[in-house]
């Protein structure tokens, strides 16, 4: 077991829990929240190596820096991707045109 804590104020819950789905196949957590800081408690296999451990908890806050990078990205592009997403869709006949057919 190994505790990692990670600042409220530079990371989100969904970052972090976004983390942990990443890293689902080598390690499980208990997240709560206390003191301006969202504390992971991190769980191994059983009869894991220190070594082992000690590379996945590195793995894991890197993961955590990817996913918070990843949301920032996402929120600084949101309005670029409707755009993009709106126009292709109005190509597709799903969205009625705006002019009406006089025939």
């Amino acid at each position: 077991m190994s505790e990692i804590r990670f600042d409220s104020t530079l990371y989100s819950a969904d970052t972090i829990k976004r983390a942990l789905y990443r890293m689902s196949d080598r390690l499980s957590a208990d997240i709560r929240a206390e003191d301006g800081c969202f504390i992971c408690t991190l769980h191994f296999a059983p009869g894991k190596s220190s070594e082992g451990i000690a590379y996945d908890v590195a793995n894991f806050r890197k993961e955590v820096l990817d996913q918070d990078l990843r949301e920032r990205i996402r929120a600084e592009t949101e309005s670029v991707r409707n755009l993009i997403l709106a126009h292709a869709f109005s190509k597709t006949g799903l969205i009625a045109d705006e002019q009406v057919s006089t025939h």
